[in-house]
């Protein structure tokens, strides 16, 4: 991922449809809990929820693996103090099928929201 995705156009295509098909799914969920979406960053197939309470919090599904086209939900909370920064991480799916949780994904971004929101500085590790 550093140099982004490196398919073709319609590689790229097959690997972001599942993204696309959740997008109206991603897009309520932000609008109901006041969070910002993002994009591909980096040119990569993936969505960011980010919000913000002191700490950096994020919700990122993104593309694991371009061959099966499998995902992973990452939960992040991050806090630069001093010039160094700590976090706390963990993944709530792994190189998994969207299509295999698409029913259940609305209920799988409240789990992740709830968890993020949960975390606190004091829980936040050197992120060495």
């Amino acid at each position: 991922m550093p140099n982004g995705f490196n398919g073709s156009k319609a590689d790229w295509l097959r690997v972001e449809a599942p993204l696309l098909r959740v997008d109206p799914m991603l897009q309520t969920f932000v609008a109901e809990h006041g969070l910002s979406l993002s994009k591909n960053y980096h040119d990569w197939p993936e969505r960011s929820l980010k919000w913000n309470t002191g700490i950096e919090r994020l919700i990122q599904l993104y593309l694991e693996d371009s061959h099966r086209v499998t995902f992973n939900l990452w939960l992040c909370a991050s806090q630069d103090r001093s010039g160094a920064r700590y976090w706390r991480r963990e993944f709530l799916l792994k190189d998994t099928k969207l299509d295999d949780v698409v029913g259940r994904l609305p209920s799988l971004l409240e789990d992740a929201y709830s968890t993020v929101n949960s975390w606190t500085t004091d829980g936040l590790e050197f992120a060495k």
